[in-house]
């Protein structure tokens, strides 16, 4: 059956009083974006407490819905018939339905979103359900029907839908600023990402390789990561950023108490993250670590690493364990890339028996002899390449 319209339920957007019109202003755009490709075979129109989705081409409604409902900003959505708002008309598409999905049993549910309308919401149904039920052989059943159909009266039209279908939910990609993602292509840091951009911030990742040791596979994967995510941003481009950290890993080597290595090498992400944040005008660094879940997640490890950092520092999975973190994971279609078995620097360097519990004074006497700002200065400078994420496609930025 062929449906005409798409309606869009801005769910948590509905909350945001004056500021509404920024948040759908964003979800818009970032549709548009995402609906590259279709522009000819559909065209939007806001309102207060909707989007409508007026689909030019029917047959293209199953791939629109499929990318829409992907995007976030929105609650849920509906396939729907577009009708005028007379009562007869309504009923006649109600019974079409009916007739087209042949249901045991329905019920009928009405919105009657234009006050102006001269009949109640109880009025219009009393008046539409017997005219269903005189022609169609149908049952109602208003506790678990076959079938519900839905009926909206707006001032200028009303839509009738079967159909709600939920979203990815949360606000719109851009709309709480911008944030750098340290990456490292296991598997919390990407649903860091996730959870992130599902708050309405847009990112740019960060990743830390240590060439030879890492392999052109381990980039590989990152960018099949970053290229998984970007699809639920609704934003034209996003970017990864490839620190080569090798020079600063070797000087780690020197490190005193061996134990300190992890920490220590994680306050250096910090460190760099910060200028490259700040550079780039992001305003929040974003990190998978979850609470306890190994040594430099420990709250003494966190409080020290945490010390070097002057932006805040997100971390949406702290409180979530391994099982949920993997849940979400093969959601979002992350697990199995997160899982292919090529080694990050983290895992490379990872001392026999790295400290739980590290001190800020024992940490800052590690450090003291290493030439770590030198070397940053370098890496900042002459070791970052940067790669390009625009639709399907990622590229070496020249």
């Amino acid at each position: 059956m062929n449906f005409d319209v798409i309606l869009v339920r801005y769910g948590e957007l509905t909350t945001k009083g004056k500021n509404r019109n920024d948040f759908t202003r964003v979800l818009v755009n970032n549709i548009k974006n995402k609906l590259q490709g279709y522009e000819k075979q559909y065209r939007l129109k806001k309102e207060f407490d909707r989007l409508f989705i007026e689909l030019l081409d029917p047959t293209v409604s199953e791939a629109v819905i499929n990318i829409v409902k992907n995007v976030f900003g929105s609650s849920s959505l509906s396939l729907a018939k577009r009708v005028d708002r007379d009562l007869t008309t309504i009923a006649n598409c109600a019974i079409t339905l009916v007739q087209y999905y042949q249901p045991d049993t329905f019920k009928l549910e009405v919105r009657r979103s234009d006050k102006t309308f001269p009949l109640t919401s109880t009025e219009i149904k009393q008046q539409l359900a017997p005219k269903i039920l005189q022609q169609t052989d149908v049952k109602v059943d208003v506790h678990h029907p076959t079938l519900q159909i839905d009926v909206e009266i707006r001032r200028e039209f009303t839509y009738v839908f079967i159909n709600k279908i939920k979203t990815i939910g949360g606000l719109p990609v851009g709309i709480s600023g911008r944030g750098l993602v340290m990456l490292s292509g296991g598997i919390d840091s990407p649903v860091a990402a996730f959870l992130t951009m599902k708050r309405g911030m847009n990112v740019e990742y960060l990743h830390f390789a240590t060439p030879p040791h890492t392999s052109e596979e381990s980039l590989e994967k990152v960018k099949t990561l970053v290229q998984k995510l970007h699809y639920y941003t609704g934003q034209n481009q996003q970017k990864l950023h490839v620190v080569n950290f090798s020079m600063l890993q070797h000087e780690l080597m020197h490190i005193p108490d061996a134990s300190y290595r992890i920490t220590i090498m994680r306050r250096m992400f910090y460190r760099i993250a910060n200028i490259l944040a700040t550079k780039w005008n992001c305003q929040a660094i974003i990190t998978g670590e979850s609470l306890g879940q190994v040594a430099s997640q420990t709250i003494e490890s966190i409080n020290v690493i945490n010390n070097v950092s002057t932006l805040p520092v997100l971390r949406p999975v702290l409180c979530f364990d391994k099982n949920e973190i993997i849940a979400i994971a093969k959601e979002i279609d992350t697990y199995q890339t997160s899982i292919l078995p090529f080694e990050d620097c983290c895992s490379l360097f990872v001392p026999k028996n790295p400290v739980t519990k590290p001190r800020i004074k024992q940490t800052e006497f590690q450090e003291q002899n290493l030439m770590w700002q030198e070397i940053i200065d370098v890496i900042i400078n002459k070791n970052i390449k940067t790669y390009v994420i625009d639709r399907d496609e990622i590229y070496e930025e020249s």
